[in-house]
């Protein structure tokens, strides 16, 4: 066998000969797709809503090698979107919603990520919205704990902005809905 290639024998040989795996705690994928999450292999399902230009840039990168640029494009608020309608596979009960973000430094500029739970046919159940502080030159994390309706199937996300003016940038990386872990 050559070096860094397994055999499907030898495989099933070495995991049987292993001592049963424990897992001390629920699995908590992130609701969204890897690319939509953290733009590293790609733009996932982001697309410009209002008054943007988006990309996929390194220099936006919070944690691995990319994350989104938002180049706002005209006054009075911004938006991106997932434009995956009615969005990603999702279930009722408590989740965790986070995202970082930084902005243009001396700009009042602030992120909302609104978290829309749908049933199976696309119609809204509830929506709820994480705020970001005023944001600056440093990321910061803004995070809380959401609940999904009775009848939830589907998830989408947006994130906005209220305030901006063309040639202001908003940077964003690591978006996350998940399942909260049980007690």
């Amino acid at each position: 066998m050559r070096p860094g290639r397994w055999s499907v024998l030898s495989l099933a040989a070495a995991l049987t000969a292993c001592e049963p795996v424990i897992i001390d705690h629920p699995p908590t994928s992130n609701l969204l797709d890897a690319e939509t999450a953290s733009l590293e292999t790609g733009f996932g399902q982001w697309a410009p809503w209002f008054s943007v230009n988006v990309s996929r840039a390194p220099t936006a990168a919070r944690d691995g090698e990319a994350g989104m640029r938002v180049e706002v494009t005209a006054l009075y608020g911004w938006g991106v979107h997932s434009d995956n309608w009615p969005g990603f596979a999702a279930s009722p009960g408590a989740h965790r919603a986070s995202f970082w973000a930084r902005g243009t430094p001396g700009r009042a500029l602030a992120a909302e990520m609104r978290v829309s739970w749908r049933d199976a046919r696309g119609q809204e159940l509830r929506s709820e919205v994480l705020s970001s502080p005023v944001l600056s030159s440093e990321w910061v994390r803004t995070a809380r704990e959401l609940t999904a309706p009775a009848g939830t199937e589907r998830v989408g996300v947006e994130v906005t902005g209220t305030e901006g003016a063309p040639g202001d940038v908003i940077e964003l990386d690591v978006l996350v809905v998940q399942a909260s872990s049980a007690p």
